[in-house]
Formats: C-alpha cells, structure tokens, sequence
C-alpha cells in the first residue's frame, strides 16, 4: 500500500503547479493581492469537466450552506474553494502529494481562506479525522487511484454523522472486470496499468450498500466528452509535455469504449 501511495503521489507531483497558475494570473491582468475563487476556477479544478463538473456534484449532492465538507483527493483544493466561495462551506482536504498541498494552501492564502480550508497529507483510507465528522465526504476523481475500494468507503462511513452524504464523481468500467488491460495507457490518472484501479459502477456501488449506504447515481459520459475534447486541444496548443496529451486523448478513447462516469450521490 505504502508503495502505490507513492508511485501515485510522484506521478501527481509532475503536474503543472503554482507557479504556471500565478503566471497565468498576471498575463490576465488580476492583481495577486485581489485573487477571488472564481479567478481559479480555469486552473484548480483537476477533473474533466472542470468547475460546472464541481457545480454539478454540489447540486446533486445536495450542498447546504455552512456545512463540514472532507474532500478526498482535494488536489490543490479547487473543490474545497469552490465549496467555501459558494456555500460558505468548512472544508478539510486529503491528499498524498505534498506539492500540490502546498500550492492548494498558497491559492487559500490568495483568496484569505486559510482558516476555513484546511489541507493535510493522508490516505484516503486513513483519514485523520474523529468519527462522525463531516456533512459530506466529497470526492472527483480518485478512486480510481485506490486499490482497495472498500476501505476508503468504509473510512468515509466513519467519518460522516449518521445523516450524512457520500457524493463522487469517478471513472467507473462500464461493467464488472470489464477492459482492465485494454484501456488504452497513459491515462491522466495512471501513466501505466499498475497505478489503474478502476472498478465498476455496478461493483462501487455494491461496496456502497454494504456499508449502508442508499446510493444512487447518473451516467454523465457523454455530458463529459465534449469537455474531454475541449481540455486535450487546449492542452495540446499551450504546448504541455506529450504523455499529458496522449493521456488526454486516450481517456477520450477509453470514454467512448470501457469507461463511465458517474454521478454518485
């Protein structure tokens, strides 16, 4: 376990970070001292879809203003920003790779929301967090880097009151055992095959009932692919290092053949 934490917290590492965001900051003429949310959003929300993605989980997740939010796999907390801009939310963050943390805090810092959002390096499946906890456990993205899906859900149970929420937005298999080998690689969560632990819908959401959970979810693939599409090409003409095209264009392929992505709520 130990040794998958960090192969996925090196391969995240290499992603672009603070720096290229600040830059992109000034070239639009936004004073550092005067950044909002909002003048994030382009650049902070890691995911395909991007912000109206985020958008669409809250809602469907039934976001309520000032309630306690985990955010696992915060990344450089574009999420947890939008939460607490949004809907005033208190938010914690989990990830594993330190230099994505520490720009996520830096972005807080620039929006003057450090004691509202806070960042801590953990594992999805040890959150480092008392019982009962949160409002909501949120996630976008990161199953698929976990190899055992049901502890994460079981340490997500843990941490949520009695009425709260799970609500993740994931890359599911279109069905059980289905295309693990096939999926076309680098993906831009997994430049090799070892670093993939995707599942089924179908396979997660058992997990969920198991744990108590009453889920329901929603098929948005084909909402997600005209973003992919959008985001690859963007990419391409900003000249970013290849293997992250490529990825971008086999996740694209992979949408359109094994994968779904669901709305889990």
């Amino acid at each position: 376990m130990k040794e998958s934490a960090a192969s996925v917290e090196k391969h995240y590492s290499e992603r672009p970070g603070l720096e290229a965001v600040l830059e992109n900051l000034k070239r639009k003429g936004i004073d550092l001292e005067k950044v909002r949310a909002q003048d994030l959003y382009p650049y902070d929300q890691s995911h395909a879809g991007g912000i109206a993605a985020t958008a669409l989980l809250a809602q469907q997740a039934g976001i309520q203003p000032h309630c306690s939010v985990v955010d696992v796999g915060c990344g450089t907390g574009g999420a947890a920003r939008y939460l607490h801009a949004e809907f005033s939310c208190q938010v914690v963050g989990i990830d594993l790779t330190l230099a994505r943390l520490r720009a996520g805090m830096e972005f807080n810092r620039l929006i003057g929301a450090t004691n509202e959002i806070h960042l801590l390096a953990a594992q999805g499946d040890a959150l480092p967090l008392p019982s009962h906890f949160a409002d909501v456990v949120w996630t976008q993205h990161v199953t698929m880097n976990l190899p055992d899906h049901s502890s994460f859900v079981r340490e997500c149970a843990r941490v949520l009151k009695p009425s709260g929420r799970l609500a993740c937005h994931e890359w599911f298999l279109s069905r059980p055992g289905s295309a693990r080998s096939p999926l076309p690689f680098p993906l831009p969560w997994a430049p090799n095959p070892s670093l993939n632990h995707a599942v089924s819908s179908e396979e997660f959401l058992e997990i969920l009932r198991e744990q108590n959970f009453r889920p329901a979810a929603e098929d948005v693939t084909a909402a997600m692919l005209a973003a992919l599409g959008k985001d690859v090409r963007t990419l391409s003409s900003r000249g970013a290092p290849a293997e992250r095209v490529a990825a971008g264009e086999n996740l694209v392929r992979a949408a359109e053949r094994f994968l779904t992505k669901d709305l889990v709520r």
